[in-house]
């Protein structure tokens, strides 16, 4: 793995946690969006963490928002 990979982190698309690239266990969909692993399993999805792999994915309605082109926790921060 790529230092720069690993060091690189993403927001999580429901709850804006920071999610490091490096890790196991998250969700990765669209262009460049994620999923910690507490929202993906809470959406349903289902890690199998010996194959490093989802074996059921999240269910993914509602994350975007198609208005701003974000993720609903960038679009929460532009409304305040």
């Amino acid at each position: 793995m790529e230092r720069e990979e690993w060091e690189s982190e993403d927001a999580c698309a429901q709850c804006g946690a920071r999610v490091h690239a490096g890790t196991g266990g998250a969700f990765g969909f669209g262009d460049e969006n994620v999923l910690c692993r507490a929202c993906a399993t809470a959406r349903g999805g289902r890690y199998a963490a010996a194959r490093d792999e989802w074996d059921v994915a999240p269910d993914l309605s509602g994350l975007r928002d198609e208005a701003y082109g974000a993720t609903p926790g960038e679009a929460r921060g532009r409304r305040r």
